[in-house]
Order: C-alpha cells, then sequence, then structure tokens
C-alpha cells in the first residue's frame, strides 16, 4: 500500500482519508472489550452472541463429571457424563472442584480462533495422553496441580454496565505486538493526513507499549516471549503483573515481538538461537506451530505441530529483521525442498507435517499461497540455488 500512496499521492490520499477512521476504530475496539485488567495489555477472548451467552447473559460452558453433583442442579445433563450449564459465577466456583473431570467452554475455543492459532498450547490445549506426562514430569503425578496448569479461566468484560465481551486470563505476546505494529502505522497514515494530534498519540503509544513487551513478556531464564497469565485485579497503565506461560512451551507467538520489530537486540537474538535450534524449532520441514520441547507438541496436531505458512513468513521475517537473512534464505529453501509437492506441479495446502513433509489439510490452499509468494518476494532465495527454479 505504501508504494501506491507514494506513487499516486491524490489516490492514495481519498484512499488513507476513507480508510483511516476505520482502522483506527478497528484498533480501539481492542482495548474497549478486550482488556479486562485496564493495563493497557489486550487479551483475546471472545464475543457475546448466542454461542457463548444465553439470552439472560450468562456465558455457556460444559462440564464432565462422573457422579451427579449438586452443584450442577442447574445445568442440563447430557451424553457421557457431560452438563450444560451457563453463568460466570457458576463456572468460576467449578474450576477447582476435583469432582469435574473436564471443561469444554466455547469462549475458550473462540479465543484461539480469535488468533488464528485454534488449538495452540499456550490456550490451554493439550491430549489427555500429554496432561498425564506433564503430571508425571512436573508434579509427579500430581493431577491438581498440572490442572492448574493448563487451566483457562474467562473474565468479563463490562463497561458502563453492560457486558461487551470475554476475554480469557492471559495477556498475548502476540497480538500485543501487532499492536504495536498497528500504532506505528496508524501514527504514519496520520502525518500523512495532516493530523498531527493522532500522529503524536499513536507514536507515543507505540514507543511505550515496545518497551512494555520487552519487559513482561520475555522470560530471560529460557530467552523466549510467552502470554502472561493475570487474575482478575484492576491494574495501572505501568503494571504487568502476572506468571508467564512457560510451562505451557515454546510456539511461534514467541518471535511475533521480532516480527514487529519491537524486541531488543539482545532479546532477539536470544529467541533466533532458538529458532534455529534443532531441537525446538528447526526441523525437517522448519517452524512448526509448537517447539518439539513443548510438552503438548504433536506433529500432526493442527496448531501444535503442523507447519503453517504464514507462521513461516512471520518467522523469516523476524530472522531478516535482525540480521538473520542469510539463514532466512537457506530455511526458505529448505521449507520448498522437503514440503512435498511445492517444488513441483502440486497442489499448495494448508499445512505441511514437520518431519516428513507429508502435505496435511485442505488442498489448494489460498493463505498458504499469498505467504509463500510473500516469503520468495521479500525474502528470496539463496543466489546459489536461484538457477535451480
Amino acid at each position: 500500500m505504501s508504494v501506491i500512496l507514494s506513487r499516486h499521492w491524490h489516490l492514495g490520499s481519498f484512499v488513507l482519508a476513507e480508510m483511516y477512521p476505520k482502522l483506527k476504530a478497528y484498533h480501539e475496539w481492542w482495548y474497549f472489550n478486550r482488556d479486562h485488567n485496564g493495563n493497557g495489555l489486550i487479551e483475546y477472548g471472545g464475543t457475546v452472541d448466542d454461542t457463548h451467552t444465553t439470552k439472560e447473559g450468562e456465558m455457556r460452558f460444559k462440564v464432565q463429571a462422573s457422579t451427579q453433583l449438586a452443584v450442577l442442579a442447574s445445568c442440563k445433563k447430557g451424553k457421557d457424563n457431560w452438563y450444560i450449564c451457563s453463568g460466570n459465577q457458576l463456572y468460576l466456583n467449578l474450576l477447582d472442584n476435583p469432582q469435574i473431570s473436564a471443561f469444554d467452554i466455547p469462549v475458550q475455543h473462540a479465543a484461539g480462533w480469535e488468533s488464528g492459532m485454534d488449538n495452540a498450547a499456550r490456550f490451554g490445549f493439550i491430549s489427555n495422553e500429554q496432561f498425564k506426562e506433564y503430571a508425571n514430569q512436573t508434579y509427579q503425578g500430581d493431577m491438581a496441580k498440572a490442572k492448574a496448569d493448563w487451566q483457562v479461566k474467562i473474565f468479563e468484560n463490562v463497561r458502563d454496565g453492560q457486558l461487551v465481551g470475554y476475554s480469557i486470563n492471559q495477556e498475548s505476546v502476540e497480538l500485543n505486538s501487532y499492536l504495536a505494529m498497528e500504532k506505528q502505522q496508524l501514527a504514519a497514515m496520520a502525518k500523512r493526513l495532516g493530523n498531527n494530534q493522532d500522529a503524536q498519540k499513536y507514536q507515543a503509544e507505540y514507543q511505550t507499549l515496545k518497551a512494555r513487551i520487552d519487559a513482561c513478556f520475555y522470560d530471560s531464564k529460557t530467552g523466549f516471549y510467552y502470554d502472561l497469565a493475570i487474575d482478575n485485579t484492576p491494574q495501572s497503565s505501568s503494571e504487568c503483573k502476572g506468571k508467564l506461560l512457560v510451562h505451557r512451551g515454546k510456539g511461534p507467538e514467541g518471535w511475533a515481538p521480532l516480527f514487529s520489530q519491537v524486541a531488543s537486540g539482545k532479546n532477539a537474538k536470544s529467541v533466533i538461537n532458538t529458532m534455529l535450534s534443532k531441537n525446538e524449532f528447526n526441523t525437517y520441514v522448519p517452524f512448526p506451530t509448537a517447539a518439539i520441547t513443548n510438552p503438548a507438541f504433536g506433529a500432526d496436531v493442527y496448531w501444535r505441530g503442523r507447519v503453517w505458512l504464514d507462521q513461516v513468513y512471520f518467522a523469516l521475517s523476524a530472522l531478516s529483521h535482525y540480521g538473520y537473512k542469510k539463514d532466512a534464505q537457506q530455511l526458505l529453501q529448505k521449507l520448498i525442498s522437503n514440503s512435498k509437492g511445492l517444488s513441483e506441479k502440486d497442489s499448495i495446502r494448508e499445512n505441511y507435517h514437520p518431519f516428513t513433509g507429508d502435505q496435511q489439510g485442505a488442498t489448494n490452499f489460498s493463505w498458504s499461497a499469498a505467504h509463500l509468494m510473500m516469503m520468495l518476494d521479500e525474502i528470496g532465495l539463496p543466489e546459489s540455488t536461484l538457477d535451480q527454479h
């Protein structure tokens, strides 16, 4: 878009003038609907609609219990000991009940979908077998303690007495990195339109958020960025109290600050070391959607192991932004060479197996095709291989 605007100033100004208020409103929507504790760091969540909320304004959810519990008297019993319930307070009361074996919460799924990483580990998704293994390795088999590590809580976001949406109890490093990038872009747009007040506002917000991402989401012990678990307590705009979700493992959200160019050079180097490690993300087809070391990693799991080309694009862009373009080019070559069908006349698929390169998911996937074109255009292949393509 910037190229078009520079070549066609009058057309660009017209488009910007029309689009800027809409883009600004979209950006501000997040702060009104997804900032539960009011500290300016945003969470993913869900909207107020029939899937998530009853007509009475109560959150829908299901629980599984092996015996009929008095506390579930208001719930409707379904198949396989599942109970269909509603009410945020009831939900919160049941969270620590040892007789509840499982939860199914539409808002939790919605938060994953809102991010685009549907069933990622950071949203509390892990197989039963992996969960038992995690409990054994981390807590000598104490399932209750392990459950607390993977349990996602849902908070209601209320403005002026009205329910406007839900947040999960974790501030997203990825989303806030993207929002920082948006602030910088909005500042540039506002400046071009002569709106100096907005330009100064968004540039100042960008600088503040950029510093907070390093301060709030980076774990120096593991050298990676993670989401930050929060409680139900309001915080000031300078606070980020909580616990980094290190125990849910590393995922592509950890290089979002590098893609958005808000990571410090020191922190970026540590993240890149992890990205390039064959014990983490540098697999046969590089950059799976969970590190090999992630407790919930599964090479054939949708967003906990399969390789998605949009996340590869973010990864290669991150490497390029911080001086590792040759590595990015070599990894792009590795992706194309090892993903079955990409170097042949075959359909471009939804995702690929990180260890075998097998095609996975939908065929003729435009999302993958678009990002492949972007990688070839912006990253490029190593010079030694250009004649082969």
